[in-house]
């Protein structure tokens, strides 16, 4: 700590002023400071990250990730046979929205859900996915996936992407789907329709997205942001198609109803 006593002279006034200095660095060294801070509060955010939250409290992030319809290829073992093998599908899907949290910067839950449009607000209404292994609140079965990253937003990116690439099972039975046939009614639909999966009717999920970020962060819903209106403005939907088609067969998954 330093102290120093100075003139100053302000046109026809003069003073006599004492100050203390708690701490002197240079002007790079404050930069540099302030680069660093910057980077630790902001940290690498994921694809398509539309929400980010950080709990001082309960030291926990959460990151709202959305996906633009697309069509995807997913394995799905229908049988609880041990000699059965998984039949994949390619499947139209409407905009799918992941929530991740994560304790410490490890990865702690993962949530999923449907929407027909994109989020435009936390207070987003949010709609039952119809994907196997998910709870009927959202959550995912992890099971044994375990992911890697320098970074936490890289962390949760290779998360989604384990998450597509897994084989699907019976585990956790899946939403029902909003038609009679399963895994091969949804392929042949997404063949003649590829926005087949954004006319759907799915079971509306009783929570907001406000509320499961809350429960995920370990927060109160109004310890959030105030909310803000979504906007009624129409999109443009583009249909991606981030992998090749795989061969489709096997039987009528056990599941359909």
């Amino acid at each position: 700590m330093q102290s120093r006593t100075y003139l100053r002279i302000e046109g026809d006034l003069v003073s006599l002023v004492s100050e203390v200095i708690d701490r002197e660095v240079t002007l790079p060294d404050l930069l540099t400071e302030l680069a660093r801070t910057q980077v630790a509060i902001t940290p690498n955010l994921p694809i398509g990250c539309r929400l980010w939250l950080r709990s001082g409290t309960t030291d926990r992030e959460v990151f709202v990730v959305e996906q633009q319809p697309s069509r995807r290829t997913v394995t799905y073992h229908a049988s609880s046979r041990a000699d059965s093998e998984p039949v994949s599908y390619r499947i139209a899907l409407p905009y799918v929205v992941f929530v991740v949290s994560t304790h410490r910067e490890q990865i702690e839950g993962l949530a999923t859900y449907f929407r027909t449009g994109p989020v435009g607000s936390l207070d987003a209404a949010l709609l039952c996915s119809t994907l196997p292994n998910t709870s009927d609140d959202g959550m995912v079965c992890l099971g044994s996936v375990r992911v890697s990253g320098s970074s936490v937003g890289e962390r949760v990116d290779a998360l989604l992407a384990a998450y597509w690439a897994s084989r699907f099972n019976q585990d956790l039975r899946r939403h029902p789907l909003p038609f009679s046939g399963g895994f091969r009614a949804w392929a042949s639909r997404s063949r003649h329709d590829p926005l087949a999966a954004l006319s759907l009717s799915y079971d509306p999920y009783w929570r907001t997205l406000r509320q499961v970020v809350a429960q995920m962060a370990g927060v109160a819903p109004t310890d959030l942001p105030a909310a803000t209106a979504e906007s009624d403005a129409p999109t443009e939907t583009v249909i991606r198609t981030p992998e090749p088609p795989e061969a489709e067969g096997g039987e009528t998954d056990e599941l359909a109803s």
